[in-house]
């Protein structure tokens, strides 16, 4: 892919695997307000959206969806988020290889920009970001494009050489609303043709096909 020169991603199901994290936070709000326990497979099926929409699925209640929003995050700041959140494989030696190829790499995510920095902390990759745009930094989530724009802006580039890669439908709208190429990839709950269908330049399997497409030798 020719004129690239930044490299934006998505965090969950795209870089890495929280999704024992946000069931375990999910099942924690959802008891505390006295409703039923949710299916794991219908909240990892919600991942990338907003807490809003997540509980929306389980709950009519918006009072009480936005005090399970409250229980979910005072949870997650227990450390039961980071400590059960997993880079996906391989994804730190593909981060390095970008890094070391001069691309300027950031993420723009739904998840809060906080419990991203202690990931990749945790993961001693938080130095191979220029900007983290998170649920506390933007008044509009995907698939909205403020947070790319955002991004972009703060890394001194253009849409025109900066592409995006996320694993969701949510992921391709933001990415087409900014005007940005994008790569699927199906490391999450979404299959190629779907995300081929919402209009994706390209799919990739894994984060490693990435240099492929880039035309990078590992």
């Amino acid at each position: 892919m020719n004129g690239i020169h930044q490299i934006l991603f998505d965090f969950d199901y795209t870089l890495a695997d929280s999704s024992e994290g946000i069931i375990r936070c999910v099942n924690y709000a959802l008891k505390e307000v006295g409703a039923k326990a949710a299916e794991p497979s219908a909240i990892r099926k919600m991942i990338g959206h907003s807490l809003e929409d997540t509980f929306g699925q389980f709950i009519e209640d918006q009072a009480v969806i936005q005090k399970c929003k409250q229980l979910f995050m005072d949870h997650a700041d227990t450390g039961t988020m980071v400590k059960n959140t997993f880079m996906l494989a391989g994804v730190e030696e593909i981060l390095e290889i970008l890094h070391e190829n001069f691309y300027t790499l950031g993420i723009v995510s739904t998840k809060r920009r906080s419990t991203i920095e202690d990931t990749l902390q945790q993961n001693q990759l938080d130095d191979l970001f220029d900007v983290i745009i998170g649920y506390e930094d933007v008044k509009n989530l995907k698939p909205d494009p403020e947070g790319i724009i955002k991004a972009i802006d703060r890394m001194g580039g253009s849409v025109g050489d900066t592409l995006y890669v996320g694993d969701s439908v949510i992921d391709v709208l933001a990415a087409r609303n900014a005007g940005l190429r994008m790569i699927g990839v199906t490391s999450g709950t979404t299959d190629a043709q779907t995300l081929l269908q919402n209009g994706v330049n390209e799919v990739i399997k894994s984060l490693s096909e990435l240099l492929t497409v880039l035309r990078i030798e590992a």
